[in-house]
């Protein structure tokens, strides 16, 4: 969906990069993304924000312009440190501070990305659940 609309997207991961080209070859993904920031781009691990800021400028994009979609505590941290929006992606109830919290992303509205970073910084986290679909 936000490859269709024009959004230009990264992959930001402690993972080795074979493993990341790997997996994007599998799910043919690959030209959804502009960038890719792995584990050999970076010096300082999550909850350092480097791999987003990297993957930022690879994008040309200003990180109070960027929304982080992630699984973990630490990478939502890096997130916030990096002066960047955050979806946390919750699949077993634990609470993540992020600014949008989903338990799967097919439960988020087309415009949740917009609205997210037109609202400027949040101080209040929203958890989306399957009843608020």
């Amino acid at each position: 969906m936000l490859h269709r609309q024009g959004w230009g997207q990264a992959i930001a991961s402690a993972a080795p990069r074979a493993n990341v080209e790997t997996i994007l070859d599998v799910l043919h993904a690959s030209r959804c993304f502009q960038a890719i920031v792995s584990a050999e781009d970076v010096h300082r691990g999550k909850p350092d924000p480097e791999v987003f800021l990297i993957a930022a400028t690879r994008l040309g994009v200003a990180p109070e312009h960027c929304i982080v979609v992630e699984d973990a505590l630490h990478g939502v941290e890096a997130a916030r440190s990096a002066g960047m929006k955050s979806i946390g992606v919750s699949q077993n109830g634990k609470n993540l501070p992020a600014d949008i919290v989903v338990h799967s992303l097919d439960l988020l509205d087309e415009n949740v990305f917009n609205t997210l970073l037109q609202d400027g910084a949040s101080s209040s986290v929203t958890q989306f659940s399957p009843f608020h679909q």
